[in-house]
């Protein structure tokens, strides 16, 4: 017979890039248990979540932050005002649905919050994952500045991890497919960081076919795609992929087809719009496909099964991404940058290749390469089976 767990509130504000794919595998999840299992958990989430999961709202309790107070929320522009005032905002809600558990899809901002004597008192337990571990060895330390920059974020991120620890709830701090940093985690700070497969949804596959779909994309029949998918932001790197083709030579190109599937971040729309402008303009030969839209897991499906290669050199970027399933659900392969989580992953199940994301001709030479490959064997079904939903949502959520 399973226990019952405790009263437990799962947060997130966020409903950009995977949030919400995160959140679905958990509600699918909870879908299959109990209704006494079922309903001690409430999803308290951003009102635009509710598109998303009004259907489930017969089996699972959401409970979605109103317009008013998102506003509010936003209008706070440092980062720990904010996180104060989602704070007091939780705690109100911990009193109301009598709570005794928060789990915080993304606790990063958080820190603070939960090291302060006033939530330490709450006697709520806590748990949540940490996007953004620092690990040393994935920063540049290649000049005397970076180094002492490197250092100085380091001694920083200490601080905010012994300070959250400092809080006796705090059960579980989640790295995802960070096996390593959880090791070394647990060594420096003490047993309580755990390893989270990054899930992936196995059971969806686009039905249509490839031909229809290319057709539905607007992509030209003899084209090999190369895919940018997902919150266009500054960390996808775009201006040097794009850098990167003056190393293919101008028959080659003609072979090319560019697809960039996404939201484009706020803020960041205009340095990315010149640099694909200026690639159209100076590459007229290739096909370049630009759809600037949130993508839902139904369309998700279809480009992962259209495309060729899969562009992943992040900049600035040392975790793992909900691409990697994607990609290795469809065996499509990856160009991913050579640092963090994603290198050792693309090299352990080999996944494609790694490059120095901040050098665009080894970005370019990566796709000249996979340009010439008539057959890309990549075989994704080991890391498929390691990183199940099934793994994720039993961990987190019991």
């Amino acid at each position: 017979m399973m226990k019952i767990p405790e009263r437990t509130l799962i947060y997130d504000r966020d409903i950009s890039g995977h949030h919400l794919d995160y959140l679905q595998f958990l509600v699918e999840y909870l879908k299959k248990m109990p209704e006494t299992v079922r309903s001690q958990f409430v999803f308290v989430l951003h009102e635009g979540a509710k598109a998303r999961f009004g259907k489930d709202e017969k089996y699972v309790q959401f409970r979605y932050i109103p317009e008013k107070q998102l506003e509010a929320f936003m209008a706070l522009t440092s980062v720990l005002r904010r996180a104060s005032a989602e704070m007091n905002y939780l705690t109100g809600l911990v009193n109301e649905y009598k709570a005794n558990r928060i789990i915080f899809m993304h606790i990063d901002a958080f820190q603070y919050e939960v090291g302060r004597g006033a939530i330490r008192r709450l006697g709520v337990k806590l748990s949540g994952l940490l996007f953004l571990p620092f690990r040393k060895d994935y920063e540049d330390g290649s000049t005397f500045k970076a180094k002492v920059r490197r250092d100085l974020r380091g001694l920083r991120k200490g601080l905010q991890i012994n300070w959250m620890l400092r809080n006796p709830n705090l059960e579980k701090i989640f790295f995802l497919n960070d096996k390593q940093g959880v090791k070394e985690y647990n060594r420096r700070f003490g047993q309580r960081f755990d390893f989270l497969p990054d899930p992936i949804e196995v059971g969806q596959m686009a039905e249509k076919s490839v031909e229809i779909l290319k057709n539905e994309y607007g992509v030209e029949a003899a084209r090999r795609v190369f895919l940018i998918y997902g919150h266009l932001s500054a960390r996808k790197n775009v201006p040097h992929i794009l850098e990167g083709l003056k190393q293919i030579p101008t028959e080659e190109r003609q072979k090319m087809c560019f697809l960039i599937c996404g939201e484009p971040e706020k803020g960041y729309e205009n340095t990315l719009f010149t640099a694909i402008h200026e690639a159209e303009k100076n590459y007229p030969e290739i096909q370049f496909l630009k759809h600037f839209r949130f993508f839902d897991p139904h369309s998700t499906n279809e480009v992962f099964k259209i495309v060729d290669v899969v562009l992943v050199p992040y900049i600035n970027f040392y975790s793992s991404s909900n691409i990697l399933g994607l990609a290795a659900k469809y065996s499509k392969p990856l160009i991913a940058s050579n640092l963090g989580v994603m290198e050792g992953l693309v090299t352990h199940y080999k996944l494609g290749v790694t490059v120095p994301p901040h050098r665009p001709e080894a970005i370019g030479e990566a796709m000249h390469r996979y340009l010439h490959l008539n057959q890309i064997d990549i075989d994704g079904k080991p890391y498929l089976q390691d990183h199940s939903a099934e793994v994720f949502c039993q961990k987190l959520l019991f």
